[in-house]
């Protein structure tokens, strides 16, 4: 469905994993389904790529097996582990897997997330087999991560990259079936600050950027783009917003 921007993360995994966006505690309790502390979940990470949403799962103290079919994501979700406390680190299982065919029990989660991912999934099947590993009463919850385009330059940056004009990121809380009760949304603020050099490598990571056949081009571009709008410290602050929606499993 998607050729190769599908496939376009697993070469440049560790680029990925050091300058895409973190997932705050906030938005990720929320997508959760806001448990009461100490509960602990036991949740699903699905299309997981390098584990920053895992992580992020982990670090609140829950139970998490994150599924991603990349062998190079899997990787560096495996590397990323050792920097972590011992406590986080032994709370998530990493495993080869795809969201249209989960590897795991029927009934057996509290919830499943899609950090950045449910764009590249059929999404028909997937709601299925979210429906199907859940408990009932679990949560189902997805969430992307954009720019705000309210400053000139963040405009000017998705011109340079070429952002295609129906960004899946943009897209509205899909149908997931009857399974599911109606969807809740949240938006998220934050900024998010760069190095010009970060900067270059995170337009890298953009599927859109990887398979460009000027890719080298659009690079440099977005580097002199950075020089000229970095502060005083050489950073560049970049406005976030982060679109979660969550639904119940009935």
């Amino acid at each position: 469905m998607f050729g190769a921007r599908r496939v376009a993360f697993g070469a440049y995994a560790a680029t990925y994993d050091a300058v895409r966006p973190e997932w705050a505690a906030e938005t990720v309790t929320w997508m959760l389904g806001s448990p009461a502390t100490p509960t602990v979940c036991r949740v699903l990470d699905l299309g997981a790529g390098t584990g920053k949403g895992t992580r992020a799962i982990a670090a609140l103290g829950h139970e998490v097996i994150a599924v991603e079919p990349s062998d190079g994501m899997r990787e560096a979700l495996a590397t990323s582990l050792v920097s972590l406390p011992e406590d986080v680190a032994r709370r998530i299982r990493a495993v080869a897997g795809g969201a249209e065919e989960i590897p795991v029990e029927t009934s057996s989660m509290d919830a499943v997330t899609a950090f950045q991912s449910w764009h590249w999934f059929d999404p028909d099947a997937a709601a299925a087999e979210c429906a199907r590993v859940l408990r009932p009463g679990g949560w189902l919850s997805m969430g992307w991560h954009d720019r705000s385009e309210d400053v000139g330059w963040s405009r000017e940056l998705s011109d340079i990259a070429q952002r295609p004009v129906n960004q899946a990121e943009d897209q509205e809380a899909p149908a997931v079936g009857p399974e599911f009760e109606p969807f809740e949304t949240e938006l998220f603020t934050h900024r998010m600050r760069q190095s010009v050099e970060d900067l270059v490598l995170h337009a890298s990571t953009w599927s859109y950027v990887a398979v460009h056949p000027e890719r080298d081009r659009v690079l440099e571009d977005v580097r002199s783009l950075g020089r000229r709008v970095a502060g005083a410290d050489g950073m560049v602050e970049i406005p976030m917003l982060t679109r979660c929606y969550r639904m119940r499993r009935r």
